[in-house]
């Protein structure tokens, strides 16, 4: 037992121990949180956190748990929970960030052995690109920076190949791995979109909020924050993401305070990989709210209004049902979103929506897409899209939809005014909330142009199906 004049401040929820030498050279270093104790009595306080194996002393949570001594822990006496648990587990490469057009930020899975990872000649890119210096990151070293020989443009990928990666205990990995990555370019509003959003989990579960890169460039979301619109028009704003983390183009990110949790509710329909943890999330009421994202700058970048009413009206419980983005390239409007299909689990983060629709394109002013649908919640064709281009904004337009015999089935549109292109959906369902039939529909569109007030009508033919 040694006794110091002064101790460290450690928070009890989770915090980064160093000891270092006189060089100031690191000795060893832990990065703790009270998930490690795996005991949610003792996490509360009186109970150390012991270290399992000493020879695994780069091991995480996997190599500390809660002490079993009834007193509480065990100081200047061996560990209580002492026995073998060795790292058999090789690093693997996480990700690559061009932090600036000479540096280049590598993220691995574990500690690396700092002097086993210094060798340039273990980087390469495609094309090529001198690396001048290997730079690993202290104290934890689950990152080394390259420093390249000359600058990168941005909005270029390159591959990165790491022949082999040590860890401090000397697992050393395979087979190279490689990744893509590339410097940055300025974001603008649209670039991104709020592509999916739950702010009705299910019991004990958590909100999440998905972003898509609908984009062609590289995007940094660093410094970017995800709002709550409030009636009085203030926002409360969370930051995304401290360090480094880059958007591909076409790229999903699942923004949530529990990934875990989120993964298993929906362990069919997430992608891991695809998520981003936040230590908080504004608050999303699970009757109306509108969710915000704005860029470093706080330039605003896209702004959805979301209702429950918005959701499938057949739905028997909204709850852990998200609200999908039906068009990456549509407008960030309630027409444009829809309930996730039932068959994909009700919600599908990470992954593609599963009422993605791609714009159908075409110069007609009026076209249905698709001209059969099944609306049965299975994610294919579960509704169908009334698409228009017109040739000035103003047009005023009413939409009904009649069955086979002539009976009134929807009023769709009641004399809403357009933009020169955009769509409306029909969800298969009547004025009274039921199912429509199987069977073909008329849908009956009158067009006022703007000014003239001179009105054009079309007819459109739909097929209500269901699957076999």
């Amino acid at each position: 037992m040694f006794a110091l004049t002064n101790f460290p401040s450690l928070s009890n929820a989770g915090d980064q121990l160093v000891l270092s030498g006189r060089d100031s050279r690191t000795l060893f270093e832990v990065t703790y949180s009270d998930s490690w104790y795996k005991d949610n009595r003792k996490k509360e306080g009186g109970w150390s956190l012991e270290m399992v194996d000493e020879a695994n002393f780069c091991g995480g949570i996997e190599n500390w748990t809660a002490s079993n001594d009834a007193s509480g822990g065990t100081p200047g006496r061996a560990n209580s929970v002492r026995t073998p648990n060795p790292d058999r587990t090789a690093p693997a490469l996480l990700r690559a960030v061009a932090l600036s057009p000479t540096l280049v930020r590598l993220f691995f899975s574990e500690k690396l052995d700092s002097a086993a990872v210094s060798n340039p000649a273990r980087y390469t890119f495609a094309p090529a690109m001198g690396v001048a210096r290997v730079l690993p990151v202290g104290p934890d070293f689950r990152l080394i920076d390259l420093q390249l020989s000359t600058p990168l443009q941005p909005n270029q990928p390159l591959t990165l190949t790491v022949q082999q990666a040590t860890d401090c205990v000397g697992n050393a990995s395979g087979p190279a791995a490689a990744v893509t990555l590339a410097l940055p370019a300025p974001v603008a509003a649209g670039d991104v979109v709020l592509n999916e959003i739950l702010f009705n989990p299910r019991t004990g579960g958590v909100d999440f909020v998905e972003l898509l890169n609908r984009s062609a460039k590289y995007l940094n979301v660093q410094g970017w924050q995800l709002g709550s619109e409030k009636p009085d028009g203030a926002v409360d704003q969370k930051p995304i993401s401290a360090g480094p983390y880059v958007l591909a183009p076409g790229q999903l990110v699942v923004l949530t305070t529990n990934p875990a949790n989120i993964q298993s509710s929906y362990p069919n329909s997430s992608e891991p990989a695809n998520f981003l943890g936040m230590p908080s999330l504004p608050s999303y009421p699970d009757d109306a709210g509108i969710v915000v994202l704005t860029s470093a700058t706080n330039q605003l970048l896209d702004r959805f209004a979301y209702n429950k009413s918005m959701h499938l009206k057949l739905l028997d419980d909204q709850n852990g049902v998200s609200l999908e983005r039906i068009r990456p390239e549509g407008p960030s409007t309630g027409a444009n979103f829809h309930s996730a299909a039932s068959a994909a689990g009700y919600a599908t983060p990470g992954r593609p929506n599963s009422q993605y629709q791609q714009d159908p394109g075409g110069d007609q002013t009026f076209r249905i897409e698709p001209e059969v649908f099944t609306p049965d919640e299975d994610g294919q064709q579960d509704l169908t899209t009334l698409n228009y281009v017109l040739d000035q904004p103003g047009y005023a337009a009413s939409v009904t939809i009649y069955d086979a015999q002539g009976r009134l089935a929807r009023r769709l549109v009641r004399n809403e005014t357009l933009a020169t292109s955009g769509f409306f959906q029909w969800d298969g369902l009547t004025d009274r909330g039921q199912k429509a039939a199987v069977g073909y529909y008329v849908l009956h569109i009158e067009l006022l142009r703007p000014n003239s007030g001179e009105k054009s009508e079309y007819r459109k033919t739909v097929v209500v199906g269901a699957r076999l």
